[in-house]
């Protein structure tokens, strides 16, 4: 893994912050919710800062990533609950899972791609790039 749990970092209830391998602070959660088809599983992952005020964009809006996945009954009794939770949360964090999600959703939901395009954010000055 490429992260560190944090206790010393305030968070919301339920969170538990990581420090990622690149200094980053990330408060994680994850919720599971019956749906008709099974269990919704919804993983959240947002940029903080050590003293857990949210990290904003170059556009003032908070750098956060969510994943949200439904896995019908039978997958949940025989994978457990808490291993697609797992994999929910390492994907919002960017890290290796185990379910054959595609390259492109694990990008699109991941902390470390937002913190990256973060700083890029933003109006484009059209006069000084034409």
């Amino acid at each position: 893994m490429s992260y560190i749990k944090r206790t010393d970092v305030p968070a919301a209830d339920g969170e538990q912050v990581v420090e990622l391998d690149t200094g980053a602070l990330v408060a994680t959660s994850c919720t599971r919710e019956r749906v008709a088809t099974g269990v919704a599983f919804r993983a959240k992952a947002r940029a903080i800062g050590p003293d857990g005020a949210e990290v904003q964009d170059a556009m003032g809006r908070a750098v956060v990533t969510e994943l949200s996945h439904v896995a019908p009954v039978a997958v949940v009794e025989a994978e457990t609950a808490d291993a697609i939770a797992r994999d929910c949360l390492l994907a919002v964090l960017g890290e290796p899972v185990t379910r054959p999600w595609a390259d492109v959703l694990l990008s699109s939901v991941s902390i470390r791609v937002s913190l990256a395009a973060a700083p890029i954010s933003g109006p484009v000055n059209a006069g000084a790039v034409l």
